[in-house]
């Protein structure tokens, strides 16, 4: 699903209720996304009730392979994006948690 198909899902089901363009619904949804990849830079996490929890965590460096030669290669710490669905998510997918 695009952000574009995201926007169209909203103006389907809303547009009864609410009266706005296509493309106003396509502004918001983007400013929407914006905003959360504003807040991951800034390193803050962006928590959606009933939906999930994305987070800025640090991955240490580690030292890689290179797969065709085999040498070795330093890999540098780096900043990734972690997303943890929230238990009604992984109810409405069913999902089950491996405990390790």
């Amino acid at each position: 699903m695009t952000k574009k198909d995201i926007a169209n899902s909203v103006y389907e089901r809303c547009n009864s209720e609410i009266n706005v363009t296509k493309k106003e619904i396509y502004e918001i949804v983007s400013e929407i996304f914006r905003i959360m990849e504003e807040t991951l830079q800034r390193g803050e996490k962006v928590q959606i009730s009933g939906f999930g929890t994305f987070i800025v965590k640090m991955r240490k460096g580690k030292i890689g392979r290179n797969p065709r030669t085999g040498e070795e290669v330093p890999v540098p710490d780096r900043k990734v994006i972690i997303f943890k669905p929230s238990k009604k998510l992984l109810e409405l997918v069913e999902l089950k948690l491996k405990k390790v």
